[in-house]
């Protein structure tokens, strides 16, 4: 796992740019390493090895790839976007839909975002996190390099890396997938401008497994009701945020009978947020979604 190591977003995507700047030098690792940490950096001892960490992150984002004689190039798929939309694609696509090289990561984002609470910092929330996450999802069973509370503090940094939500003044995070929603928009409506809210949430929680509804969404929250129709306070912020941005448009009428966004308390606009139920999403890709970076 690297997100609960020293490869931190922007140890990655520095490496990335070191790459992709010397794409025609003869790179190889141990190079990597003596131009991102040379001897006589501040508090570096023989054990410091952030830069080797952020190369296994690389590799394992497939970032970078490794050419014969040891030498390394960045991904060539990746190289038409900057360096951080291409380590965020990367975790969208190898870590956020898949949870083989991060079993944790998505998965307790879902069990946070399913459980409408915030994570807050220091080793005494990450203790009792890591209890619950054990005690509800695995009761006695051992788990292989379980989730830990080291984990749920790297798990922090990239959650709002990733546009999987913020954190507040005092260091807390709070789940609200803005930009991870805003990034998948264009496949989820393809040739599309108007879902009905049942096909949004499907074509949604197909693309983003650990949100509402999703495989990894469901393995976290075993008692989500789909019938219930109602949408966890983060991804009701998003999709709110998202409406007020003009990137969506929720359609709220107030006779609806669909998805509820209750939870964030939508502001009423006399237009579409007539009520909290969302009949149905319409795209407007044309306006920016904003960054929480």
């Amino acid at each position: 796992m690297f997100t609960d190591s020293e490869a931190t977003p922007a140890r990655v995507e520095m490496l990335l740019e070191l790459v992709r700047s010397m794409r025609d030098s003869k790179l190889d690792s141990s190079t990597i390493r003596q131009l991102l940490q040379p001897e006589g950096l501040p508090a570096r001892t023989s054990k410091s090895d952030q830069a080797g960490r952020a190369i296994t992150a690389a590799r394992e984002l497939d970032l970078i790839v490794d050419q014969a004689g040891g030498t390394i190039h960045a991904n060539p798929a990746r190289d038409n976007r900057s360096a951080r939309a291409a380590v965020v694609e990367a975790v969208d696509d190898k870590v956020l839909r898949d949870d083989k090289i991060e079993p944790w990561f998505a998965l307790f984002y879902a069990f946070l975002l399913g459980r409408d609470e915030s994570a807050a910092a220091g080793n005494e929330a990450g203790e009792q996190w890591e209890a619950r996450f054990q005690r509800e999802l695995f009761g006695a069973a051992k788990q292989p390099n379980r989730f830990n509370d080291s984990k749920y503090r790297g798990f922090r940094r990239w959650f709002r890396y990733c546009g999987l939500g913020w954190h507040d003044g005092e260091d807390c995070f709070h789940p609200n997938p803005y930009e991870r929603v805003a990034r998948q928009l264009p496949a989820i409506f393809s040739q599309e401008h108007d879902l009905p809210i049942d096909s949004f949430m499907q074509r949604l929680s197909e693309r983003c497994p650990e949100l509402d509804g999703g495989d990894l969404f469901l393995r976290a929250n075993p008692n989500w009701n789909r019938s219930a129709r109602t949408i966890s306070l983060g991804l009701s912020h998003a999709l709110v945020d998202l409406h007020l941005d003009g990137v969506l448009v929720l359609n709220c009428p107030l006779d609806g009978d669909g998805w509820s966004i209750a939870k964030a308390a939508p502001p009423r606009d006399g237009n579409r947020l007539k009520a909290d139920l969302v009949s149905s999403v319409a795209y407007a890709p044309t306006r920016g979604a904003r960054s929480n970076g």
